[in-house]
Parts: structure tokens; C-alpha cells; sequence
């Protein structure tokens, strides 16, 4: 065998070797790499999904164009202690059983009509238990927070300026003007 073929066996080996991993990787993983709480895909997809009923695509981005979800696992992971964690993921548990048992299917499958009035029992507060409260509340308060403070909104919905006004850097100040308390 010459140098040459050598070589290219070599490298074609060794960019198979690179590449194994990616081919191997587990499908029912999130696609977030979290610390804290474990979440698998389906569940990942069960939360974009919720979060885009929760704010839906319309004229502007919907909460799955802004990826909401993503934004409230990183939060519950990062800033919720272990209890809340544990609290949250019970409640995902909760809400994926309330959808078996109502509607014989999963959030992610059901008709836009169906997650509407599944939603609206949450807002009810009936017959919902408190950890699948907990989660809908959490996730609800943290899609929108996603959501107000996304680029989209404060430059396209509403425009924050960092100085409302007009500014005047060098103007004299009369002594009426001074409030000393």
C-alpha cells in the first residue's frame, strides 16, 4: 500500500470516527442540555406546543417562533429550587395524565379546539390538582415573560427607548427646579 492510499483511508476512518456520535445520539433526548431537571423530547414538545396555544402565531411571532419553552426549562432549572423543580415536573406528569384521561390522546395530538378548552378548565381551577395548577401557572407566567422581552417585541410591538423624551445634556437648572428632601 502507497503513502497516498494511506492517507485516505486514514482520513476517512477518522471523519467516520468524528461522525459516529452525532449518528448515535439518543432521539428521545431534549434538545436542551439542562443541569437540574431531565426532560425528554416528547415532553420538550409537549411544552412548545403548550407555550404556542398559550401565545399562537398570528400577525406577530408566536411563542414556538420565539422558542417560549426553551426559555421556561432554562428557567425552572436555573432559577427554581429543587423543590419547585420537582413540583414543576410532577405537574408536567399531571398535565400529560389529565390529557389521557379527558381527551384519550396527548396535547401535542389533539385539535386546536381541544387544548383551548383543556386550557380554559385550567383557568377554571376546576377539578385540576395543584401541581398541574402550578406547572399551567408557570409555564403561562414564563412563555409571556419570554415573549415581552423579546427582540421582536421591544423593537417591533412595543418600542423601548432608553431615554423617553428629548435630552438636554447642558441646560442650567434654577434653584426652583432643585427638590432637596
Amino acid at each position: 500500500m502507497d503513502r497516498r492510499t494511506s492517507i485516505k483511508t486514514f482520513l476517512a476512518i477518522s471523519a467516520g470516527i468524528t461522525l459516529l456520535p452525532a449518528c448515535l445520539q439518543e432521539k428521545s433526548k431534549s434538545s436542551l442540555l439542562l443541569k437540574k431537571i431531565k426532560i425528554n423530547n416528547d415532553e420538550e414538545e409537549l411544552m412548545a406546543t403548550l407555550s404556542e396555544t398559550i401565545l399562537p402565531t398570528t400577525d406577530t411571532p408566536g411563542a414556538k417562533d420565539l422558542s417560549s419553552h426553551l426559555f421556561v426549562l432554562m428557567m425552572v432549572d436555573e432559577c427554581h429550587s429543587k423543590a419547585e423543580q420537582e413540583k414543576f415536573l410532577k405537574g408536567l406528569g399531571q398535565f400529560q395524565k389529565i390529557c389521557k384521561e379527558k381527551y384519550d390522546q396527548s396535547f401535542n395530538r389533539m385539535s386546536p379546539e381541544k387544548r383551548y378548552s383543556l386550557l380554559k378548565a385550567f383557568e377554571d381551577k376546576k377539578g385540576i390538582p395543584e401541581e398541574a395548577m402550578s406547572f399551567y401557572a408557570t409555564t403561562k407566567r414564563m412563555t409571556v415573560q419570554s415573549y415581552t422581552t423579546s427582540q421582536h417585541y421591544v423593537t417591533k410591538v412595543q418600542v423601548y427607548k432608553l431615554v423617553p423624551g428629548k435630552f438636554i445634556g447642558c441646560k442650567p437648572v434654577s434653584p426652583q427646579e432643585v427638590i432637596v428632601q
